[in-house]
């Protein structure tokens, strides 16, 4: 199983027990009010941010608290901007969304195309960069929420990687960003590894 062999390597344990060693178990407060300490968060932000091939990045204690607070942001927005959301892969039955024709569609209507790779980050397409990658869509999707907790081997953890302004965005009004305990500097070690 590729998540308990990512999540057991040596290599990414080894990654762990030095980032808890150096940060120790957690930062006992909310990410914004220790930001500037921890640069171990800034460099897996910027890592995804290279892997996925956007702008931008910003960590969640959990991929549900990413999922639930872009939706209600969007909900609660008065903009004119249209977005199309879809899981990339379907835990169920693991079909694959036809994302070629969303994009299609998301160009012909001037909307954005949000994926949720939670099933897909690690393991699907040519270089585990998910369902884009896989179709070869090369940039069409806007934004990109994953998992740290399963294919990545951080064991925990959560992400939106998008336009730089919609991470800043999330950075100011994101309560699970703002308001939780940030993800723990073993997790971000391993999740780096």
């Amino acid at each position: 199983m590729i998540t308990l062999k990512a999540c057991s390597h040596p290599e990414v344990v080894k990654a762990g027990k030095e980032a808890l060693e150096k940060y120790g178990a957690g930062l006992s407060s909310v990410r914004i009010s220790v930001e500037r300490r921890i640069f171990i968060r800034l460099e897996l932000e910027d890592n995804i941010s290279k892997f996925h091939g956007r702008d931008d990045t910003i960590l969640y204690a959990s991929c549900f608290d990413a999922n639930a607070d872009l939706e209600s942001k969007l909900q609660s927005s008065n903009a004119r901007i249209k977005l199309i959301a879809t899981d990339g892969v379907f835990s169920m039955d693991g079909n694959v969304t036809p994302l070629p024709e969303i994009c299609d569609l998301a160009d012909k209507y001037q909307a954005l195309v949000f994926v949720d790779e939670c099933h897909a980050t690690g393991f699907f397409g040519k270089t585990g960069r998910g369902t884009e990658e896989f179709f070869g869509l090369n940039n069409r999707v806007d934004i990109i929420n994953s998992t740290l907790g399963k294919a990545l081997g951080g064991a925990a953890g959560g992400y939106t990687t998008g336009p730089k302004e919609l991470i800043n965005l999330l950075r100011q009004r994101s309560r699970p960003y703002l308001f939780s305990n940030s993800v723990p500097p073993p997790v971000v070690g391993c999740a780096n590894k």
